[in-house]
């Protein structure tokens, strides 16, 4: 697999603006300017988006084997120093062209300073609660399950850019991983991801499973959090399978798919940061007044 690309530091965004639930993943790759009208999801494709998740999903056991470092940022001094000084970094893999498809792969990472790993945990899984968190691009989620190993979640988006609304629901299935007290990740895969078409409209329609503009067929996220250095590290990586860009409008789209999925993330991330600071603050709070008595 490809390094990464490019990182950015979301001040030099263009706008000012996950566990994060995997879910979330699903946004970062709505190419809202593609043209709406209908394709289907072939068994080409979906071969070779399984081919790419066993990579990555074999990455990642590597890194909790301690195979490789656990964390992206601690491949690097600088991305360690960078996330340290409190930078939020994006960076984007190559897109990779598949059989009528394309899959995109993103990765994010944050320092939260001064915050536990249960603080940051008891947002992550606060899945009800997804459409407050990240609003305007989550309208609703709800848990539908949950046990001792794996917790299942529906979770309805919405995505807009220029004059078309992409809308999905889709269900979850989420698996988390404690490697040690102060390290874990969570593993999410799409189970079942159905376009909307006509969202929010008096024909609105769920369409059949990989039928549709083809905005988004399939997703996988890992996200890795570690309690260290008086804080927390949060990283997301993001995978997901889109169409194809047709060659007539590939000047148009390639650079929304580039700019688009980097700027949601940015503003995912940095949603997480206020809710867990919003939400520890009267924890910590709680624990001080304790202590005084």
């Amino acid at each position: 697999m490809k390094a990464p690309g490019k990182i950015m530091n979301p001040a030099n965004s263009v706008i000012a603006k996950s566990k994060i639930a995997a879910a979330l993943a699903i946004l970062l790759l709505l190419p809202g300017a593609l043209p709406s009208h209908a394709t289907e999801l072939k068994q080409a494709t979906v071969e070779a988006w399984d081919g790419y998740v066993r990579s990555v999903n074999s990455a990642m056991s590597r890194r909790a084997a301690g195979e490789t470092p656990f964390l992206w940022v601690d491949e690097s001094p600088d991305l360690l120093r960078r996330v340290q000084a409190g930078e939020v970094l994006v960076a984007g893999h190559d897109l990779v062209k598949v059989p009528r498809g394309l899959i995109h792969h993103w990765m994010g990472a944050m320092f939260l300073r001064d915050v536990t790993l249960g603080d940051v945990t008891r947002v992550l899984s606060d899945y009800n609660r997804y459409a407050e968190f990240y609003r305007p691009f989550v309208v609703k989620s709800k848990l539908l399950d949950d046990t001792t190993d794996r917790q299942k979640i529906t979770i309805v988006m919405v995505q807009k850019a220029f004059s078309v609304t992409a809308a999905v629901e889709a269900d979850d299935e989420i698996r988390v991983t404690k490697l040690d007290p102060g390290r874990l990740y969570s593993s999410s895969n799409s189970v079942r991801i159905q376009e909307i078409a006509n969202y929010g409209g008096r024909d609105e329609q769920l369409l059949p499973e990989g039928q549709g503009p083809g905005y988004i067929w399939r997703t996988l996220g890992i996200t890795r959090l570690v309690e260290r250095d008086g804080g927390v590290y949060v990283e997301m990586e993001t995978i997901a399978l889109s169409r194809g860009i047709p060659i007539a409008f590939r000047w148009l789209i390639k650079p929304i798919t580039e700019k688009l999925p980097r700027e949601i993330m940015f503003d995912t991330l940095n949603k997480t940061k206020a809710a867990v600071r919003r939400e520890a603050e009267p924890i910590s709070q709680q624990n001080q007044n304790i202590a005084q008595k």
